[in-house]
């Protein structure tokens, strides 16, 4: 047999089992991008760890249903102090807070700027004085300057709204739209007549516009959802703001 016959059954020889093994790599290759794909797409939807992380972060300020602001260095102050208490009094600080002879909580004025700053970043600086929050037997937190605390005495829980986030809508420059959806104490799950249990309906929608700085969540403004009717001095389910806060 001639030489270059040789060679050439040679070259078709070894080129059978390097195409077959392009073919395995690339589909190897798609089958990874296909994965790859759905692995992100879940990513995408199931954000239920930032909803569950803005919803701490706005129940502060949800729970007392305050009217919409554009800055919230604009929040009258009494309800900065207000939302700042309540950051730590629902938090991990809470066990940690001591009672006076009294009976009444001790938490330190360092802990509210603390929680301040976590609520609306930086620009917000708290002027610290005695006040009150809303309701028919409101609670009054006062500010010791001497010892550097508030002291208050612990009374029964206020009829307040807490949040479940709807939506998260990108707004661009780090901001994000929040749909967040008030729902009334007295309605967290409804039942019928069979016994079975349904998710509660919001009493009312806001928009909450968070500001992302690292892996931080600040609130940057309150707003009604587009469309809304906007009242001056909306009811709330404490009264109204803003003149029950004292």
């Amino acid at each position: 047999m001639p030489m270059q016959q040789i060679k050439r059954k040679r070259k078709r020889g070894y080129a059978a089992p390097i195409g077959g093994l392009f073919i395995v790599l690339a589909v190897v290759g798609v089958v990874a991008v296909i994965f790859l794909c759905i692995n992100l797409t879940e990513r995408v939807l199931d954000n239920s760890n930032e909803k569950n992380r803005l919803e701490a972060l706005v129940h502060p300020v949800v729970m007392f249903d305050p009217v919409p602001f554009e800055n919230p260095a604009d929040i009258p102050p009494k309800q900065q102090l207000l939302y700042s208490m309540w950051v730590n009094l629902g938090g991990e600080r809470r066990s940690s807070y001591t009672f006076n002879e009294n009976g009444e909580l001790v938490v330190p004025r360092t802990d509210l700027d603390v929680a301040a700053a976590k609520l609306f970043g930086p620009d917000v600086v708290l002027e610290h004085q005695t006040f009150s929050d809303v309701g028919d037997m409101p609670t009054t937190y006062y500010f010791d300057a001497d010892k550097d605390v508030y002291t208050f005495p612990v009374t029964a829980q206020m009829f307040v709204y807490s949040p479940r986030v709807e939506a998260i809508d990108p707004a661009g420059n780090n901001l994000y739209n929040v749909t967040v959806g008030y729902l009334s104490p007295n309605n967290a799950w409804t039942t019928d007549f069979s016994g079975n249990r349904a998710a509660p309906e919001p009493e009312k929608s806001m928009i909450y516009v968070v500001s992302k700085s690292g892996g931080d969540y600040h609130i940057a403004a309150l707003r009604d959802p587009p469309g809304s009717f906007v009242s001056e001095a909306p009811p709330s389910a404490l009264g109204g703001w803003p003149s029950a806060v004292q």
